[in-house]
């Protein structure tokens, strides 16, 4: 019993020793794990980029919300990039010095290769001063600058500005206020934090309003909110300069989130808000409004004025920035906010992209500075905010503007105006640029104390319901319950869409009805144009016009699939019939070779003919596997020997690994293979009732009306098969491909080459957009971008399964080379060997032995 008490506390305490190694050891197993998971979820280089933004203001952390959604995206598992983009944010607290000393720190100690941010101008400057000694790009989203575009080039080539020239925008609001014919007008601005962009956007106002007939009667110019007290008495009295004026138009033109806050109470009080009086705000001021006033206040005081902001295109891409931002938004600050995001957040997500399109571009790890300057500036790239693409270090895109109202806790959209053609929405093309025949919105209605009617957008009908979701689908957004569309045809459309110089201002309207309904609605202009999985058919293009096809369409056969069961020859298919006759004939070829050089002195060469033959073709057909025994003993004979080795080894390697490959591959062939088969047998086949392809069937292909079996409900393709309802299925080759994405095996597709017209835009006879779209569906073709919308939506590992009747096999054009080597080899030395034995002969009968080779000593040869 001691004995085994003992040894029980021995084996107990060598337990406790190990325990108390395992939890020393955890840590370490732990971070080790986690550090293998991190590797293996991302194994990418981390590319550090610097952000520097007033993280106190709203407007530096929405720009630092967008930013961080952007890496999300480009960081994702299913990004294609070589990069992992880290941002380093740093608070500036708005002041500049503090911008220069977190941008030395960024650069020197984090290593950051880009500094992003940077909202105002002077702070901008400074740092590109920093950027131009270290060889690191700067993207600043400033606005308020005003040396003129070269001197920057020249003073600060690091720096690029993520914002567009600020006239544009004063011309807008002077064609607002050219729609009221009011001839005298009051600016109001605040000093202190713009006094250096305003007064320059102030001069330019004037100039603008000179050419309408109009004046700037009075300016208001506001300090900087100091001290709330002493600034309200001082508010209330420049205020009552405004009060009495007749039929005044107001325009806000600068104006900090502070100093808007105190400024629309004081406004209220007064009434200035009220009677005949018109408020125009431009873009800065109206986006301070929002974010700093109480939403009680704008919706009851300054619902009636027009507030003037970029615009953006409100595609898919667009939608769900906004949805992930908008949750951000709510789920930091708890607040009912519903605007769009200013322009300048936007501009931070794209700026993130701009990034990614430079890095990914790189031929390697190691990204050099001079690489990484030269794909910003030659960036060509369609963000969120519209084209991106730099010219002279800033945005060469001349954005249109968008007037909106404040409506409750969101904006009503009145009109769009283009740089090019304001608010026009018919003109004559200018120059050679088709797409410039569109302008985008109505012209803008005077109307005595109000704003302008709605603006009339283009009216687009979809079909509400596709035979696949994959094209068309309709959506409902969460934040705002709207609806709203997406699918292939939509993102073809609105990347066509973001093609045009100017933006184009349209609604979808949902289609319930045929496609052919849908054409006719186009044809008698209940709708403006069409957009869907619409097939181009010479009956239909008589009556609309259709843009260029953006995807192809011919005629498929869907049938299910049946395993391969007759393979009792599959050995012989890995190599062609010409392969295999070559290699016998090479075999034979090489096999007489050996046997004549080796023939007079190898004694296993030699005996009746037939066992001399059959020696050597043993001999060189069990070389192909190495497992040859006889000796030889003539050089020219190893020599023809070890090249036909290497085309040995060659061959069984080919010959194993194309073997492999069928056997391992479950061969799969359809059931039906040719349409004539199934007219002949009158089998019943599927098609979509409301397609055109039930009418080509009868009319064109010959099938009996009672063989065709209409289904109407795509997820009811694979119940018809499994029933043995139908024996083939007939699509359109769009429709397969969407078909294969939801049933990815089991079925199989052939083609017989009856094409169609392919997929297009629908628009009403003789309509200039028709030119546009289509010239604009050739460029993203030609790019590219057209494949990597159809990859999107149709993932090719799915859509590949097209039935053909030839087997994949090595045929002679993959060794002829090879075989031609071998001949020469063997040739060369039977040659040889035929002029030694005749001079051994010679000498023989000479019987010279002084100073030749012996007979040995030649046959050795």
């Amino acid at each position: 019993m001691g004995f085994l008490k003992s040894s029980y506390n021995i084996s107990r305490r060598r337990i406790l020793s190990i325990s108390k190694l395992f939890l020393l050891l955890s840590p370490l197993l732990v971070l080790s794990c986690s550090g293998a998971a991190t590797k293996a979820v991302d194994e990418r280089n981390v590319f550090k980029v610097g952000v520097i933004l007033d993280l106190d203001s709203r407007f530096g952390d929405q720009m630092r919300m967008a930013i961080k959604i952007a890496c999300q995206d480009v960081n994702s598992i299913s990004s294609l990039g070589t990069h992992y983009i880290k941002p380093y944010y740093v608070n500036s607290h708005s002041k500049s010095l503090r911008a220069i000393s977190a941008a030395e720190k960024l650069i020197k100690r984090k290593n950051v290769q880009v500094i992003i941010g940077l909202e105002t101008w002077e702070g901008a400057t400074l740092i590109a001063e920093i950027a131009n000694q270290s060889q690191v790009p700067v993207i600043s989203f400033a606005r308020d600058q005003v040396t003129p575009t070269l001197m920057v080039q020249t003073l600060w080539p690091s720096l690029f500005r993520m914002s567009s020239d600020e006239s544009n925008q004063i011309k807008c609001i002077v064609d607002v206020v050219s729609s009221y014919n009011r001839q005298r007008v009051s600016i109001i601005y605040e000093a202190g934090a713009y006094d250096t962009m305003y007064s320059k956007l102030l001069n330019s106002l004037s100039e603008e309003l000179g050419k309408i007939g109009s004046t700037v009667e009075d300016q208001l110019i506001l300090e900087a909110l100091s001290s709330p007290n002493g600034e309200e008495v001082s508010l209330e009295e420049k205020l009552m300069k405004l009060k009495g004026k007749a039929s005044p138009v107001f325009i806000v033109l600068g104006m900090s989130p502070p100093g808007s806050a105190n400024f629309l109470k004081e406004a209220k009080k007064m009434g200035l808000f009220y009677g005949d009086s018109i408020w125009i705000f431009a873009e800065k001021p109206f986006a301070n409004l929002l974010v700093s006033a109480e939403k009680s206040a704008i919706s009851s005081t300054v619902e009636g004025a027009i507030g003037v902001i970029t615009y953006r295109p409100k595609n898919q891409a667009y939608r769900e920035f906004r949805s992930k931002f908008l949750n951000m938004f709510h789920h930091k600050y708890g607040e009912n906010f519903n605007f769009e995001p200013d322009i300048d957040v936007v501009r931070a997500y794209d700026c993130i992209m701009v990034i990614k399109n430079a890095i990914d571009a790189a031929p390697s790890h190691d990204i050099i500075p001079e690489f990484l300057f030269n794909r910003i500036s030659r960036n060509r790239l369609t963000g969120l905010s519209g084209p991106i693409r730099f010219e002279k270090g800033q945005l060469a895109h001349q954005p249109a503007f968008q007037l909106v109202s404040v409506n409750g806790n969101e904006y009503r959209e009145l009109r769009l105006w283009s740089p090019n053609f304001n608010f026009s929405r018919s003109f004559i093309a200018k120059q050679s640029s088709r797409r410039n025949g569109y302008a985008i919105a109505d012209k803008l209605k005077t109307e005595e104390g109000q704003t302008s009617g709605g603006n009339k957008p283009l009216v687009i009908g979809v079909p509400s319901k596709s035979p696949f979701d994959k094209f068309v689908k309709e959506e409902i957004d969460d934040t705002t319950g709207k609806a709203y569309y997406i699918g292939f045809c939509i993102d073809v459309f609105e990347k066509v869409v973001s093609h045009f110089p100017d933006p184009l201002n349209y609604q979808f309207s949902p289609h319930n009805g045929t496609y052919q309904d849908l054409i006719n609605k186009v044809r008698d202009k209940t709708y403006d144009a069409a957009v869907g999985d619409v097939t181009i058919l010479a009956n239909r293009s008589q009556f609309v016009e259709f843009t260029q096809p953006f995807i192809a369409s011919d005629l498929s056969m869907i049938v299910p699939e049946k395993p391969d069961l007759n393979r009792a020859l599959i050995f012989m298919e890995p190599f062609t019939p010409t392969m295999w006759i070559a290699s016998g004939g090479i075999l034979i070829y090489t096999m007489l070779v050996v046997w004549f050089l080796e023939r007079p002195i190898n004694p296993e060469f030699r005996g009746p003919w037939t066992n001399q033959l059959s020696t050597a073709l043993w001999f060189t057909f069990s070389s192909l596997f190495f497992a040859h025994r006889e000796r030889v003993y003539r050089n020219f004979t190893r020599i023809v020997l070890v090249i036909w080795f290497f085309v040995a080894l060659i061959l069984t390697q080919s010959y194993t690994a194309s073997l492999t490959s069928l056997l391992t591959l479950q061969e799969l062939k359809p059931t039906v293979t040719t349409m004539e088969w199934l007219r002949i047998s009158k089998a019943r086949v599927g098609c979509d009732p409301e397609a055109f392809i039930c009418d080509y069937l009868t009319n064109t292909l010959n099938f009996s009306k009672e063989a065709i079996v209409g289904i109407s409900n795509t997820s009811s393709y694979g119940d018809e098969f499994r029933r043995g309802n139908i024996a083939a299925l007939f699509l359109e080759y769009p429709y397969e491909r969407a078909f294969f994405t939801e049933y990815c095996s089991g079925y199989l597709a052939t083609h017989e080459n009856y094409r169609f017209g392919g997929f297009g835009f629908v628009f009403p006879k003789g309509s200039p957009l028709a030119a546009n779209f289509s010239e604009a569906i050739l460029e993203l073709s030609e790019s590219g971008e057209m494949q990597r919308l159809e990859n999107k939506w149709f993932p090719p590992e799915c859509t590949m399964r097209n039935f053909t009747n030839e087997t994949p096999r090595l045929g002679l054009n993959s060794f002829w080379a090879l075989y031609a080597l071998t001949i020469a080899t063997s040739t060369g030395c039977f040659l040889f060997a035929c002029l030694c034995t005749r001079r051994n002969r010679q000498d023989h009968e000479r019987g010279s032995t002084d100073d030749d080779m012996s007979v040995t000593e030649m046959s050795i040869l």
